[in-house]
């Protein structure tokens, strides 16, 4: 008796040490894609703009860091800019040719304000956009609301954006 039960626990062991030693993906490390995007305002600014999109993908996770920098090309010689950092959520859709997303996520706007030098607001942000999968280029679009809160008013940004992440 004591041969069987000393096969059955060489067994278990056997198999514990198969089921651990088994390579598995490594969820362990964040990914990192970086390249450049372009776009146009529909709401009050209407101007087009060039920027740089950052995603940082969380290890096991669904969510990514999203980083921007866009200049806006105004008609008046100030500069215009926004910087943002926002939240991506990657739907499970279960595809090889597109990553559907929403976020959220808060930014500082420098818009043209008439009659006057253009101030640094805050704003939040919402989006939703895909992501189309071919390899380490991944180009994207994008649509994102933006109410930037001036003193005494509010700025309505409508973007719609596209461009091409390379995957490090």
């Amino acid at each position: 008796m004591n041969s069987i039960l000393t096969r059955r626990l060489a067994a278990i062991v056997t198999a514990l040490f198969l089921a651990v030693s088994v390579p598995t993906e490594a969820t362990g490390q964040p990914s990192l894609t970086v390249g450049p995007r372009v776009g146009i305002d529909a709401g009050d600014i209407g101007e087009p703009f060039v920027g740089t999109d950052v995603r940082i993908g969380l290890p096991a996770s669904r969510i990514t860091i999203n980083p921007t920098f866009d200049y806006y090309f105004a008609d008046d010689p100030s500069t215009h800019w926004s910087v943002s950092t926002n939240a991506l959520y990657r739907f499970g859709v279960d595809n090889r040719l597109f990553a559907p997303y929403s976020g959220a996520g808060v930014g500082l706007y420098r818009l043209p304000v008439e009659g006057g030098d253009a101030p640094t607001d805050p704003g939040i942000n919402a989006m939703f956009g895909a992501e189309f999968l071919f390899g380490s280029v991944r180009p994207f679009v994008e649509a994102q609301y933006s109410p930037v809160f001036s003193a005494g008013s509010t700025t309505s940004l409508y973007s719609v954006k596209s461009g091409l992440l390379v995957r490090f």
